[in-house]
């Protein structure tokens, strides 16, 4: 793993740089790796994924759950760390199998008070009860998914992939050319629920050439249990994890 602290704030168009080569936000740094350790036991190679927007279309689980979810109130707007977003984190994070940082706070800004990168959210709410949260960093070009979470009680309504999808075509209306939801790992479909935003728009990277590829041409796909026709889609993972 590589990385570079922060010690002022990022410049957006410096931001897109750094996403087009590969690297990503990790709290108040950018880092790169192509190995994720998820356990003492588990290790896997990771491909950091963008999705090209010049000819995005919103599909069909995404209008599917947009109609499902029209009872919520969706806000986008700046930035903000409070005690009821910090409330909604800790009853997210006592819900998941999986380690995360102790606070949002600490997240995104390892409990430094000023935020480095230019980050927008979205808000959702089921009247006046805040049950979802997406953060996200917005560059002149670029736009990176950084932190989504959401009510347990909220599960079945997949807030989670919605709040991705949301953010990707907020990214797409507002003229830019890539969204950034992170990685994707091989022989582990955690994270494939990013492929929801529709495989043919997604590219993939590779450091040792330096370009991006169509997601096709990847190894991903060529070991993708819904390309192969058996086992768990991106979407089954999405439900589950």
């Amino acid at each position: 793993m590589y990385y570079i602290p922060l010690q002022q704030p990022l410049d957006p168009a410096f931001m897109d740089g750094l996403l087009a080569m590969g690297w990503y936000r990790m709290s108040q740094h950018v880092f790169t790796t192509r190995y994720v350790h998820l356990s003492e036991t588990e290790v896997f190679e990771v491909l950091w994924a963008r999705v090209a927007l010049g000819r995005w279309t919103p599909g069909s689980r995404h209008l599917k759950l947009l109609k499902q979810n029209r009872r919520f109130r969706f806000s986008l707007m700046p930035a903000t760390l409070n005690a009821e977003t910090e409330e909604l984190y800790a009853r997210y994070r006592a819900s998941i199998d999986f380690e995360s940082s102790a606070s949002a706070q600490a997240y995104l800004q390892d409990q430094q008070p000023h935020n480095f990168f230019p980050t927008r959210m979205w808000q959702v709410r089921d009247g006046n009860r805040l049950v979802g949260a997406s953060y996200f960093d917005e560059g002149l070009s670029s736009a990176a998914g950084i932190l989504t979470f959401f009510h347990p009680d909220y599960r079945k309504y997949s807030l989670g992939l919605l709040l991705y999808l949301e953010s990707v075509r907020h990214a797409a209306q507002s003229g830019k050319e890539y969204f950034y939801p992170g990685y994707i790992a091989l022989e582990n479909p955690k994270f494939d629920y990013k492929l929801q935003a529709g495989k043919e728009y997604i590219e993939i990277w590779q450091p040792d050439q330096m370009n991006w590829i169509p997601y096709a041409s990847c190894a991903h796909a060529r070991q993708d249990p819904a390309e192969a026709g058996h086992g768990k889609s991106a979407s089954d993972w999405q439900e589950s994890a």
